[in-house]
């Protein structure tokens, strides 16, 4: 069977009055966009062009990522292993909130120490081995594994653009990382629970913050969900509220599951929202607040306020997300079906009974176990 001519190749095509370059490589479509209007000299330019790719894809020596044939200032295989996470970060710049942004910086930061200028498409496993060991001198495992999940990601993304061939060197890197296990935070017994929630109620300077911690007691929202907390997400009795956002530092994003939920509530949780809506409130306004009407900031109601309180009261210092557990597992020990207590809290049913099955001895409302 006579070779194609690199014309049958690789065809010089118009679009909408621009030309392309349209070629197939092992049965995917290939495009080449030059940027040139159609004319004899683009025309011959072209051909010139489609000549190069045609002889690459018969010696086996095709670009995937398409670099080689790309004028300079397109090129990607320039960018080094810093400026590639860098380019990743801003792609997502505006899904990001200010924690995650501030840790990509972080990453590029450290790929810039590590590996210099190095173009991002020389980065191998042994690259991504050496680099793994700088962060563990540095970070814990767990932390470790989150940032090379990330590096991992960045690379799918490249590659999935044709920034970078396909081969992602972080994989195996992170695959072979083994992560300690240590024993979950213990949930916190019914005694505790009114103790904390006491010690809210009187204390001088935060029982303002005492109905959130007992709605995070008796609901097991995440930090997050509870925060985000508008009343246009409530049923006008309080008796059926709606997840389906969350309020980080300020930013509102859809949940960590990226699932929206409708949580029957027990008349103890009722009853407190009722009392804190009082007559004079607006749909958009926040259930929960500060107490002089701004969003709450989880990090300083954990370090300031939940610390503070909790070591007033001599109960043993765990996260305030551990209130979540704590619902859960005394939910599990009343012998409440898994699948109702997973639809309430959010949670696949598999990951609860993996994470806190074994915490336990042996919708309907959310369990009010204080009662």
């Amino acid at each position: 069977m006579p070779r194609k001519s690199s014309k049958e190749l690789v065809k010089v095509q118009n679009c909408n009055g621009r030309l392309r370059l349209y070629w197939l490589y092992q049965g995917k479509a290939y495009y080449l966009y030059l940027g040139l209007p159609d004319g004899v000299a683009a025309r011959n330019a072209a051909t010139s062009k489609a000549a190069i790719i045609a002889n690459d894809l018969i010696s086996n020596n095709f670009d995937t990522t398409l670099n080689k044939y790309k004028p300079e200032e397109q090129r990607t295989d320039r960018l080094s292993a810093s400026e590639l996470m860098q380019k990743f970060a801003d792609t997502r710049r505006s899904k990001l909130d200010a924690q995650t942004l501030t840790k990509y910086k972080i990453i590029a930061d450290h790929l810039k120490e590590v590996f210099n200028n190095k173009p991002a498409y020389e980065i191998n496993e042994v690259h991504t081995e050496k680099f793994k060991k700088f962060l563990l001198e540095r970070q814990k495992p767990i932390t470790v594994r989150d940032r090379l999940s990330v590096l991992k990601s960045c690379w799918a993304w490249a590659i999935k653009h044709k920034i970078l061939p396909e081969n992602n060197p972080w994989t195996e890197t992170l695959t072979g990382l083994k992560v300690p296990k240590k024993p979950r935070p213990k949930p916190f017994t019914k005694e505790e629970c009114e103790v904390i929630l006491e010690g809210f109620r009187k204390h001088e300077y935060y029982s303002h913050y005492a109905d959130y911690v007992e709605f995070m007691f008796l609901t097991g929202c995440r930090p997050g969900e509870a925060i985000g907390l508008q009343w246009k997400h409530l049923w006008d009795d309080c008796s059926v509220m709606w997840i389906g956002e969350t309020l980080v530092r300020g930013k509102r994003k859809s949940t960590k599951t990226d699932k929206d939920r409708y949580v029957k509530l027990s008349k103890r949780v009722q009853d407190i929202l009722l009392n804190r809506r009082g007559d004079n409130w607006e749909p958009e306004d926040l259930v929960f607040t500060g107490p002089k009407g701004a969003p709450m900031n989880d990090n300083n109601f954990c370090k300031r306020i939940w610390k503070t309180v909790l070591q007033s009261v001599g109960v043993t210092y765990r996260k305030p997300y551990t209130t979540r557990s704590t619902l859960i597992s005394h939910w599990l020990q009343q012998g409440e079906n898994p699948v109702v207590i997973a639809e309430s809290t959010g949670h696949d049913v598999r990951v609860l009974l993996d994470s806190y099955a074994g915490v336990v001895i042996h919708q309907p409302e959310t369990h009010d176990f204080l009662s």
